[in-house]
Formats: structure tokens, C-alpha cells, sequence
């Protein structure tokens, strides 16, 4: 069995791809990378790497079409071109997709808000296309965050404060917290109209998602599939922000820290409440997504706890990162490069058992 591991660019993931094919001989599979821009849709081939378990690296070859392909492309706040998007389609009619990934955050949170088990941790979310939509959400609520549709990394998220001289702009960027004031309307609208210019965005009130010391945190859990097709936990940990920053992404300047240790610092915050909270979420969230969206094999759930005790789902990722987890349970890294294989043989006795049917 080939299994095609696919990345936005040749580099990308490239470690994390090399762990997961070194395992692949103890499954009897074979391994190959690929960009899907080198997808050849009349030949039905494609150009990449495979790698040779014996040496251990990776070669320059073509080869035929994976049978299951692990889909790590994400592109950031710049979607993929037309062309690329289309091979991946026709690669999904064509393969088969571990998992097949989750839309923008807006269509996500359209479906998912009216669940009666998920809608109350929820935040209030609505799409903004001019600037007179967001001073219009501002006036009313004095501040606001927006976030890009398709943002990961906490990279282009605002927060917007009123204040007696206009309003305020923050960011946080490479842990340093930036702010800009704008003291006219017109200022601020060809601002925001640049903003909208270039990507779609969201727009949620500000929430206190921080510590009782102001430092802005969220909880990253991650999920993969089993080979029974159950949800597992790999690993779980908080990242927290700068002293009143926004964000507490760690591609922001966020650092992880492991939850006994935030409890420690932080005695009040999550409370048995708190945890049977995140317990059920847990056991509603991915499966109410996958039941309404396509197949899933991995999640990164961010959630979000306030001053109240109110737990928020502020990202749900079908592509997750492991940094946190790599950093404060790296002894899970070895379940999770296993995990890709595990689920393609699960798939394979699925379709084995459709075959048998027919």
C-alpha cells in the first residue's frame, strides 16, 4: 500500500514526514511526499519523493497514485490557486483522502452554532465586508476582535477598542503587543478597507479569554483516529500570551506551558465545572462535525476559558500543528506518526468490505 503525504511546497512538513515514514516498515507500506501542483491529471501520476526505509531518505522519483493520501497543505491566509485546487479535487475523486478537511471558519461556524449540544460555546460570530460593518459592531459593543476566514496562527487578528479620542487598534506580533490609535473615522475606514481588500474577515466580541494576571490563554488539545475509527487525545496544553496582549499563538510569540503547571500558577481557572465543560465537548464536538462536514482523521480544538468560567470553541482545525504537543508530551509524537498508517488500514478494510458487498 502507498501512502502520498501531500504539503503545500516540497519543504514543508518535512520532518514531521520523515518520522512518519520511518514507521511505515513496521506497517508493510511504502511512503512518498508530494506537492500537488505536480499532480498529472491525463497520465495519473505524480512526481515527488519516495523514501527508501534502508538508507532512510528521500528520492526524486514519479510514481502512480497513492492509495491513501494524508493531506497536510494549508495555505494561510492566501488560498491556493485554481489550478492547484482542482488537481486536489480530482485527487480526492481519485484517491482516498484520510481525512477530507473542514471549509472556512464562517461556513463551520454557520453549521455548528445551531447544534443544540455545541451552541453555547459558540461566540457570537458574523462576516464583515465593509468597514461600516465592523465601526457598526464596534459602536455597539466597545470592543471587538477580527480575524481573517482563513487565518491559522493567530497571524491578522485586530482588536478594536473604543476609546474618548476614536478607537484603538491592537495587534500582537512576535510577542510584542502593537498599538495603533485613529482619531478620525475616515482614517480608520481606509485602514479597515485595506484590510478587506485582501482577505475576508470575521468578527467576534472581545472576550476576557485571560488569567486573572491579564495574560491572554487557550487550550490546544489534539485528536487523530484510531484504527477502529475512534477519536483519540494525543496531547493537550495551554498557550499563553504577553501581560495584556491579544493572541496566545506561538506563532505569535505565545509559549506553551503544560496544564499542571498553568494550574499551579493559575489555582482558580480550571475548575471540575471547567473540566466537564471540555469533557463534553470532547465526545460532541468531533463527531457532530464530522457527521454534517466529510470524513475527518485529526483536530486541533482551541478553546477559549474566561473570567466566568465560560468555555468558548474559538478554532476548530482539520490540519493541526503539534508544536504544543511536540514541546510538553513529545513521548506521544511516536502515536501520532503511527496514526496515518493505523487509520489507512482501517479505510482499506472498509473498502475491502464494500468490494466483498458488491
Amino acid at each position: 500500500m502507498l501512502i502520498g503525504l501531500m504539503a503545500a511546497s516540497d519543504t514543508h512538513e518535512n520532518n514531521y514526514f520523515t518520522e512518519i515514514a520511518k514507521t511505515a516498515k513496521s506497517f508493510n507500506m511504502k511512503v512518498c511526499k508530494f506537492s500537488p501542483k505536480n499532480i498529472d491529471m491525463d497520465l495519473k501520476k505524480v512526481r515527488g519523493e519516495r523514501f527508501d526505509a534502508e538508507s532512510e531518505t528521500w528520492i526524486a522519483t514519479s510514481f502512480d497514485l497513492p492509495d491513501f493520501v494524508y493531506d497536510r497543505c494549508f495555505h494561510g491566509l492566501v488560498r491556493e490557486s485554481t489550478e492547484t485546487r482542482h488537481k486536489i479535487e480530482w485527487l480526492k475523486d481519485n484517491s482516498n483522502f484520510l481525512g477530507m478537511g473542514l471549509p472556512g471558519k464562517w461556513e463551520v461556524y454557520q453549521i455548528l452554532k445551531n447544534h443544540p449540544h455545541l451552541q453555547a460555546f459558540f461566540p457570537e460570530t458574523v462576516q464583515v465586508t465593509t468597514p461600516e460593518d465592523i465601526i457598526g459592531h464596534l459602536e455597539r459593543l466597545d470592543k471587538i476582535i477580527i480575524k481573517p476566514e482563513f487565518g491559522a496562527g493567530g497571524t491578522g487578528i485586530y482588536l478594536l477598542s473604543k476609546t474618548e479620542d476614536g478607537t484603538l487598534v491592537s495587534m500582537t506580533k512576535k510577542g510584542t503587543k502593537y498599538d495603533r490609535p485613529f482619531s478620525s473615522k475616515s482614517q480608520l475606514n481606509k485602514w479597515l478597507q485595506h484590510l478587506l481588500n485582501r482577505y475576508r474577515y470575521l468578527c467576534q466580541p472581545y472576550l476576557e479569554l485571560c488569567t486573572q494576571n491579564n495574560e491572554p490563554f487557550d487550550l490546544r488539545i489534539l485528536l487523530q483516529k484510531n484504527e477502529k475509527n475512534q477519536w483519540m487525545e494525543r496531547g493537550r496544553g495551554i498557550r499563553t500570551g504577553q501581560k495584556d496582549g491579544i493572541t496566545s499563538n506561538l506563532a505569535t510569540g505565545g509559549e506553551a506551558i503544560s496544564l499542571d503547571n498553568f494550574n499551579k500558577r493559575n489555582p482558580e481557572t480550571i475548575s471540575i465545572a471547567v473540566e466537564q465543560k471540555i469533557h463534553h465537548i470532547l465526545r460532541t464536538l468531533p463527531v457532530e462535525t464530522e457527521a454534517v462536514f466529510e470524513r475527518l482523521f485529526e483536530l486541533g480544538i482551541d478553546l477559549g476559558i474566561d473570567k466566568k468560567g465560560q468555555i468558548w470553541i474559538m478554532d476548530i482545525n482539520s490540519k493541526p500543528g503539534r508544536k504544543i504537543i511536540q514541546a510538553l508530551q513529545p513521548e506521544t509524537m511516536k502515536d501520532i506518526h503511527r496514526a496515518p498508517f493505523q487509520y489507512s488500514q482501517y479505510l482499506a478494510e472498509q473498502l475491502q468490505k464494500e468490494v466483498n458487498r458488491k
